[in-house]
């Protein structure tokens, strides 16, 4: 039991498990309860695979990212074969943290006692410790490297799994890679970045992302291109939720379908529609026809996000006289609609206080993302994660 709720408890969840028609939504307090946000560590951010970067981002031999899943200090590297590492940012001499920064490496070094490492996370040097301590049997090196952890990429997005145990990553996401295999994600690039720091719960988050009925009251220039009653339902088989909107709208704006040349390869639809997968529980995408925002949330407490804005463009975009100018213009507008989506989620915060307010009904032409989401996050916590089926499977 975790005070007068027990959160692993499959009846916990007993009114979302009904049809979207006729559920409510998750009791308010998970979104401020500190045991809850405890356990979710372990029981959703410590087995599914968690999104924490770009390819483009570790392109060459050396490159180094460092973030935290789970509370977990972490790294991502490319070593010298050109294949993708991750560690536990930790020193296996005396735990000290090892990358303090992005950048570039030819080695992994630790700055207290100088302990050093290659790429792919051998320990190659201890200076000044003593390798024959009498009585002692002599330190083995290749008992001694950097801890790993999973790690796989679906396009540029690069994932890891703090489980070692965990399915790939390829059943993790379904058809979620296909349902998207005529856009080139492989080659996007990151060409804009902005850090929130969001006073609401990563789920309250995450929920806002999944459903499109606000936007008429809270993002009235994105209704101009991307308008309520253009939204569809888009789901398949797999740990994510999905909805489009098109044909997308002119609505003079630096997101519009035209405002930049379309990505190579795409279909005639493809082009004037915008796709909105979130892959659980922390990856959101708008994937238009020229570009991609992407949203990273990572939870840092009941009741607040870190989280990344990030676009990634096609990099035959670059070569554009002007292009820069432009990216700025589409980077702003995507800003715009995540701040507002910022003060929406901590006003929604902010009433999950109210104690006698015991979840809501879901509105369910619009919020069905929305149920699907709160019955994975349902899943993880009474330790049967699974990957759900799509519309075609009767999910």
């Amino acid at each position: 039991m975790h005070g007068p709720h027990d959160f692993t408890d499959e009846a916990f969840y007993a009114s979302i498990r009904k049809p979207v028609e006729t559920g409510l939504s998750l009791d308010p307090v998970i979104y401020r309860s500190e045991a809850f946000h405890a356990l979710e560590m372990e029981r959703i951010w410590g087995r599914a695979w968690v999104c924490v970067g770009y390819t483009s981002q570790v392109a060459k031999t050396g490159d180094t990212i460092k973030g935290s899943v789970a509370g977990q200090p972490m790294f991502i590297t490319r070593d010298q074969q050109g294949q993708l590492r991750a560690f536990y940012n930790v020193c296996r001499h005396r735990g000290s943290l090892v990358v303090l920064e992005d950048g570039p490496r030819k080695q992994i070094r630790c700055p207290y006692h100088s302990w050093a490492y290659s790429l792919d996370g051998r320990l190659t040097n201890t200076p000044l410790f003593k390798f024959e301590t009498p009585g002692t049997a002599p330190l083995c090196k290749e008992d001694h490297g950097l801890l790993p952890i999973r790690v796989e990429t679906w396009g540029c997005f690069i994932f890891v799994n703090l489980d070692p145990d965990a399915m790939p990553l390829a059943e993790y996401l379904g058809d979620l890679p296909a349902r998207y295999g005529n856009f080139p994600l492989d080659e996007l690039v990151l060409v804009r970045r902005k850090h929130y720091e969001i006073g609401a719960d990563w789920k309250i988050v995450s929920e806002n992302f999944l459903e499109f009925l606000h936007l008429p009251w809270v993002h009235p220039e994105l209704n101009t291109v991307t308008a309520v009653d253009i939204h569809y339902r888009n789901q398949g088989n797999g740990s994510y939720m999905s909805f489009c909107a098109g044909p997308l709208k002119q609505g003079g704006t630096s997101i519009d379908a035209d405002y930049l040349p379309a990505m190579p390869g795409l279909n005639e639809e493809e082009k004037k529609t915008g796709y909105f997968p979130q892959v659980f529980p922390n990856l959101a995408l708008f994937l238009m026809p020229n570009n991609v925002f992407a949203l990273q949330m990572h939870p840092v407490g009941p009741g607040r996000t870190a989280e990344t804005g990030d676009l990634l463009v096609h990099p035959s975009l670059l070569a554009e006289e002007g292009v820069e100018a432009k990216i700025d213009e589409v980077f702003a507008f995507y800003d715009l609609v995540n701040v507002q989506d910022v003060h929406a989620v901590q006003r929604v915060q902010a009433g999950m206080a109210v104690r006698v307010f015991k979840g809501g009904l879901y509105t369910w032409r619009y919020e069905e993302p929305l149920h699907r989401f709160q019955n994975m996050v349902a899943d993880y916590m009474t330790g049967n994660p699974r990957v759900p089926g799509g519309d075609a499977t009767g999910s």
